[in-house]
């Protein structure tokens, strides 16, 4: 094919039909690699406030706990992950942090769980938040550490597996945490020999409880106190971080290594637990794994780095650089050992074709794509979502702008919620319905150069029949979205309701291929006149040519409402093997 005669491709179509259904996190600029983010402020409290920023856009729920001290924090990621909520500090002065209640109010929030008795949360505070936030306020504090694990424990319901760890101490807790989160299992404390009264109690009075995990050294949590637990397995390793590395390589499955987050976990004042914790939430909501390290990088951690993360990950570093600096971050990039090719998680992939990049000198050269990225990012076009890196590297530089809720969120928010207080809130559902279609709605206009076989992605969609679908413009139908989940609550595990849709989705898609005589029998995407032969993500084919109608009709849907983040690297192969080189970052 002469790749002169042709229309440049369409680099804004593709960015839109990328990140079209995603849940994408944003984040502040990284430091000096693409690869590398970095969330930090100029303390604790702005940090905390930056990283709920760069993970929700808007939020019904909000934790706050304290900052000066880590004791009535460490349990509090699994009930931020319950409520899709952001964990923000405030001191225990009588005043509310400044950069938290900005946050508060920029995220909408709507409940607030303050975690941890008067004299960590002052009431002076909660008032602060009741005044100028919301009058929905609720504390779960005890009298000591232990007894408030127990009472956020007891509010995320019941449950069939625990986490224990030691509540003398932070880096065991939260090294738990995200995997704790993921799962659904509350944090309990004890002491290094003595399991609390008020945290055994807990435990023989559910008896629903059939598997605990230890988390630490017998240092931490003695073997006396482990036997006392139900069916107890430990994770533990001569210090903090090979505890950390064993708890991740023992919930592996559990994590996406597309991204790592990487947070301080020891320090010369011995209180760093605040950026762990605020970035163990966004972690837990991403399914990411968080890498605890102290200011050099531990030889357990360097070996996880290189046995489990892709070399074209990205680390997101939780703090500023008197915490973990610039080479030490870049000292941790440059362990990831895993090839894309070999297969595992990761956001990034490695090329496989024969052909050339035609990025640089076919598309990057063409004055129409020039005049594109010079008008998005003047903001003559409309668009709100994302900008293309105006350069001459061999990689089209798509950044994107802001935090959404996916498709898939929609249903797993819904579901938590209900898993958690038995109800459905029906008009936080519409809400988010709301945002997920008019990022659709706006995706759509960009998407108009992609076709398959002559009908837009729109068309095919607004014409599928899916009652999931308005036929009059190929955005969610808010009313099926709610009847089904209100339908189905509590009957099905996270996820499976947002399949079930896809599912539907598909199956109409590919109908609709079957039954137009005048398509061809396999799928022809086509976008500004290419024909695209595959597009890859990591290991990852996303779409092939080649497919049948039922495999051409779930992959296209898979690209509009993914189950797994935009970000990372896409080969978009054309059919003379060519192909261009798109990396979608966060800004």
């Amino acid at each position: 094919m002469k790749k002169e005669g042709k229309k440049i491709l369409s680099v804004c179509s593709i960015a839109s039909l990328l990140i079209a259904g995603s849940a994408v996190s944003t984040s502040v600029k990284a430091a000096d690699s693409s690869s590398i983010i970095r969330i930090g402020g100029t303390d604790r409290y702005e940090t905390a406030a930056k990283i709920a920023e760069a993970g929700w856009n808007s939020s019904n729920y909000a934790i706050v706990a304290n900052g000066e001290g880590y004791a009535d924090a460490l349990c509090a990621v699994p009930l931020a992950k319950a409520n899709d909520a952001p964990i923000l500090l405030t001191t225990s002065s009588n005043s509310l942090n400044q950069n938290t209640l900005n946050e508060l109010k920029n995220l909408k929030v709507n409940h607030v769980i303050v975690v941890g008795g008067t004299g960590v949360v002052s009431d002076s505070v909660v008032d602060s938040i009741k005044t100028q936030v919301t009058s929905d306020v609720e504390r779960l504090g005890g009298q000591d550490r232990y007894e408030t694990s127990v009472k956020i424990a007891e509010k995320l319901g019941s449950t069939s597996k625990i986490v224990v760890a030691s509540g003398e101490g932070y880096a065991d807790a939260l090294s738990a945490a995200p995997a704790a989160a993921i799962e659904g299992m509350p944090i309990l404390l004890t002491r290094s020999t003595i399991l609390p009264d008020v945290t055994s109690n807990y435990i023989t009075s559910n008896s629903e409880i059939t598997k605990t995990y230890v988390i630490g050294g017998t240092a931490s949590v003695s073997n006396s106190v482990a036997d006392s637990l139900k069916s107890a397995e430990r994770f533990g390793g001569a210090d903090r971080y090979e505890t950390n590395v064993d708890v991740i390589e023992g919930f592996a499955s559990d994590f996406k290594f597309n991204n790592i987050y990487a947070a301080l976990g020891n320090g010369p004042i011995g209180n760093e637990f605040a950026d762990a914790l605020t970035g163990g939430a966004l972690a837990a909501k991403n399914k990411n794994p968080l890498v605890i390290t102290g200011q050099t990088l531990s030889s357990s951690t360097k070996q996880l780095l290189k046995d489990k993360v892709y070399t074209n990950a990205t680390i997101t570093v939780i703090g500023g650089t008197a915490n973990i600096s610039d080479s030490l971050a870049e000292e941790m990039k440059d362990a990831f050992g895993v090839s894309p090719s070999t297969g595992g998680g990761g956001g990034g992939g490695g090329s496989s074709s024969s052909g050339d990049n035609i990025t640089a000198k076919w598309i990057k050269t063409n004055q129409n794509y020039k005049n594109i990225v010079s008008r998005l990012n003047g903001g003559d076009l409309q668009n709100s979502y994302f900008t293309i890196a105006d350069d001459t590297t061999g990689t089209v530089n798509v950044e994107l702008k802001k935090n959404y809720t996916s498709a898939e969120d929609i249903f797993n928010r819904a579901q938590e919620k209900y898993n958690q207080t038995g109800n459905i809130d029906e008009s936080e559902i519409r809400q988010d319905i709301a945002n997920f279609n008019e990022r659709l709605t706006s995706a759509y206009s960009s998407l108009t150069g992609i076709t398959a076989n002559e009908d837009t992605l729109q068309d095919i969609l607004k014409n599928s029949g899916s009652k999931y679908i308005n036929s009059t413009d190929g955005t969610l139908n808010a009313d099926e979205v709610v009847d089904e989940i209100i339908n189905k609550a509590g009957d099905y595990d996270d996820g499976n309701g947002f399949d079930e849709l896809k599912e539907d989705l598909t199956s109409k898609v590919e109908a609709y291929f079957e039954n137009h005589p005048s398509k061809d029998k396999t799928v022809e995407v086509m976008v500004e006149g290419y024909v695209i032969n595959k597009v890859q993500k990591g290991n990852e084919t996303l779409y092939k040519a080649s497919s049948s109608t039922e495999e051409s009709a779930k992959d296209l849907i898979d690209l509009i409402l993914p189950t797994t983040s935009a970000t990372g690297k896409y080969y978009i192969y054309l059919n003379n093997d060519d192909y261009v080189l798109v990396n979608i970052a966060l800004q």
